[in-house]
């Protein structure tokens, strides 16, 4: 989903624990996520669930999507 909606260029064996922000994501970048997730996937996103520890990997952030979809 990252590489798919330009958000971070990751590479295709990106692990599931590789840090995010290491990697060049920024605020923007966060912003960016939270729309996307509450698009595609129809997760409610609050500015409390958007700090570091859910978004700093993509399985903290697959985690936190899973438990924000109605």
């Amino acid at each position: 989903m990252l590489r798919d909606e330009g958000i971070a260029e990751l590479a295709v064996d990106f692990p599931a624990d590789g840090n995010l922000f290491d990697a060049g994501m920024d605020s923007m970048a966060v912003m960016q996520l939270i729309v996307v997730a509450e698009e595609r996937f129809g997760a409610v996103i609050g500015p409390a669930d958007a700090g570091r520890e859910n978004l700093e990997t993509p399985a903290a952030l697959a985690r936190l999507i899973a438990s924000k979809v109605p």
